[in-house]
């Protein structure tokens, strides 16, 4: 009976501590048809060169956030500090959208555009590359991690 006992224990202990983990991933892929069906027509999009992009995932860790602020793109690192462009003002309380740049990078694989479009819908931030559409991020301010 004690040993049945302590592997339930180590066994509970050990899923807690597997499902509690630190490792955030935000965002998922759809098509650009799927996100506009879930999220909604895009109401407004500005476009960033592909390059661009891509050299700002060396400037960051874990996650990127994007955000259009007075109708521009503005793209902040995981610790929210500016990394795009070299000079806005952005905030405290102004919300952007985190996404993992695992997820960025896997959405600019598929892909073979030069621009990327950053797109307010409705009530959600989308970025887009080519056929497909980066979704389902998280707000930032509440959760910047």
């Amino acid at each position: 009976m004690s040993k049945i006992y302590h592997i339930i224990i180590i066994s509970v202990l050990l899923l807690l501590f597997l499902s509690c983990g630190t490792t955030k991933h935000f965002g998922k892929i759809f098509t650009t048809s799927e996100a506009d069906q879930l999220f909604g027509k895009v109401i407004f999009s500005k476009e960033i060169p592909a390059e661009t992009v891509i050299s700002l995932l060396n400037r960051t860790e874990i996650n990127i956030m994007f955000g259009l602020i007075n109708r521009e793109i503005v793209i902040l690192d995981n610790n929210r500090k500016l990394i795009y462009p070299e000079k806005a003002e952005i905030n405290d309380n102004d919300i952007f959208t985190v996404y993992s740049i695992s997820v960025l990078k896997e959405l600019l694989s598929n892909g073979s555009s030069q621009i990327v479009n950053v797109e307010q819908r409705r009530e959600v931030l989308s970025v887009s590359y080519g056929n497909n559409t980066m979704e389902t991020g998280t707000k930032c301010p509440p959760i910047c991690d």
